[in-house]
């Protein structure tokens, strides 16, 4: 078997398994989507979705007393999928016994289970395939555990044991009684007591003080979030979930060279990856791509909201890599000023403004708690204006447009002189346009129904434009790029209905400016192939954006 064929085929067993579990779980609509994003196995989906229908509904107690111990990666596929507690199934499991799932990571399933001859509670992680791991899959598993299991701190999860059992590869770890950092987060936004950022300091800084451990082993994370960070019941933090680690040997020589990071993947989670990670660029990703991340759950910490996610994977990761977050004390006015400068720190784009190793991090924090300085400084008025045309692009790029506008009309009025009058009606255009603008970005900024806001928004633009054109002297065809410039700035927001409606829009408005000024008609067919122009440009932008949005869906799938 080719290794194409071999690929073909563990994506198709992957794409069952996940359709399985769907059906397990009742979940139809995932099931059609499955169906959709993979058309070359709807034959073999409508086969197995008439079984499920024929089938009768089993217990899954009886299912795993009628298969016994002897195959316990049967019992692992079934109990995983439906996520049901094992306490009382006894699932034995070589020199373990497996007492409940309690979690799922890029490349595993852990449990909660009891090692038997020392009778003491471990983690067990296991591969997510199961016995349908390619070998790629193995090698990368055990590269990950024994790169983890080299590590010695107090503030990351040790492992214990890396082995297989009838074909079932796995690694055991410390059992941290606690919960997780997402976890611990709801239920303090939940409650009504105060957020004690110095809490919130002295955590991110045993974590900052890990992850600059891992990096001087040579380990990247890569995946840092507030779901891979432990606590336990006495508040300490551990960092664990090395599945997406990017490991270096002592001269910095990646020791990685798979498909999974070859140039172009995007690794991480959308939403908590860096700028370099959500663009594909894995031979920028450093250790200052992980200090990017402790910089969004520093952020999610103090605010109660995660500074990138959004309502999709394609959202989230070009949020990450051109939007930015609003200003933490916008948000609660009580953060201090000189923590929200280190979080910022971390959050810049260009990782060469961020802090350079995670020690810097860790001892800005320090400083912090200790009432000292921090060497953070607050933006100059270049970083300010980027902060700016980035957290408001739609109102910035209008502004700016404006603004050039007027400075060059008004420049030709005072050398050239212009009648007054009309002078005074371009003019009052672009005031309203420029007031337009602002009452909509605040009602982006404020508003729940913000769809409705950008369809407004892009109306109006629609509009003034036309009014310009209807009072503009001639010659005007340089002015006419404006249509175009509108529809391609509404792909920006990747909605296709959006460009579909400005491009109707600007069809109707540019018919409108015809009938209004018939002397800019000298051959007939010059307008019917503009809007010609205006119809496929619309198309292509909405295309794309289809496109894209199909990729965003398949990879959203294909999440383990």
């Amino acid at each position: 078997m080719s290794i194409e064929e071999n690929d073909q085929s563990e994506f198709a067993i992957e794409v069952l398994n996940k359709y399985l579990n769907y059906l397990q779980a009742n979940d139809q609509e995932s099931c059609h989507e499955l169906q959709m994003v993979n058309p070359e196995l709807k034959k073999i989906m409508t086969y197995l979705d008439s079984l499920e229908r024929l089938a009768p509904e089993i217990d899954h107690s009886d299912l795993v007393h009628s298969l016994g111990p002897e195959d316990p990666t049967q019992i692992l596929s079934s109990s995983s999928a439906s996520r049901q507690p094992l306490s009382h199934q006894k699932i034995d499991f070589g020199n373990y016994e497996l007492l409940e799932e309690i979690g799922r990571g890029g490349m595993g399933v852990v449990y909660r289970a009891r090692q038997k001859d020392l009778n003491r509670i471990v983690a067990l992680k296991t591969i997510l395939s199961n016995q349908f791991a390619s070998e790629e899959e193995v090698r990368r598993f055990y590269l990950k555990a024994q790169a983890a299991g080299r590590l010695q701190h107090s503030n990351i999860v040790s492992i214990h044991e890396v082995g297989q059992y009838l074909g079932q590869h796995y690694f055991t770890m410390d059992y941290i009684s606690g919960s997780s950092l997402a976890n611990a987060k709801k239920r303090t936004n939940s409650g009504t007591a105060p957020v004690d950022f110095y809490q919130i300091a002295s955590l991110m800084q045993k974590v900052s003080q890990a992850v600059e451990y891992l990096h001087s082993r040579g380990i990247i994370h890569r995946d840092l979030k507030p779901s891979n960070i432990l606590i336990d019941e006495n508040g300490l933090a551990y960092v664990t979930d090395f599945g997406l680690a990017k490991i270096f040997d002592v001269r910095h020589t990646n020791l990685e060279d798979d498909v999974h990071t070859q140039s172009g993947m995007i690794v991480g989670t959308p939403g908590y990856m860096s700028p370099e990670q959500a663009a594909g660029q894995l031979a920028d990703i450093s250790a200052r791509s992980d200090i990017f991340s402790l910089g969004t759950i520093l952020y999610e910490l103090m605010t109660g909201i995660s500074p990138f996610k959004q309502n999709s994977p394609l959202d989230s990761l070009v949020y990450v890599i051109e939007g930015e977050p609003p200003l933490p004390h916008t948000l609660d006015a009580s953060i201090p000023s000189q923590l929200e400068l280190i979080c910022l720190k971390c959050l810049e784009k260009d990782p060469d403004l961020r802090y350079q190793t995670a020690s810097e991090l860790a001892n800005d924090l320090e400083r912090f708690i200790a009432g000292e300085a921090v060497q953070a400084q607050p933006a100059g008025f270049r970083q300010k204006f980027q902060r700016w045309f980035r957290r408001q692009p739609a109102l910035a790029s209008r502004l700016s447009a404006i603004f050039l506008s007027t400075g060059i009309i008004q420049t030709v009025y005072s050398t050239q002189g212009v009648d007054l009058n009309y002078h005074l009606k371009i003019m009052t255009i672009f005031c309203l346009w420029s007031i337009l603008s602002l009452f909509f970005q605040w009602g982006l900024d404020h508003l729940k129904n913000k769809g409705k806001v950008r369809f407004c928004w892009s109306a109006a633009d629609v509009s003034l434009l036309t009014g310009l054109l209807v009072l503009a002297e001639s010659p005007i065809g340089i002015l006419l790029i404006g249509y175009p410039m509108l529809i391609v700035a509404s792909g920006l927001f990747f909605y296709v209905r959006l460009v579909f409606f400005t491009t109707v829009l600007s069809m109707l408005a540019f018919s409108i400016l015809i009938m209004l000024r018939p002397e800019l008609v000298e051959l007939w067919q010059y307008p019917v192939i503009y809007g010609m122009v205006l119809a496929i440009l619309g198309m292509i932008t909405a295309y794309q954006i289809f496109r894209v949005r199909v990729l965003s869906r398949y990879y959203e799938l294909r999440r383990p």
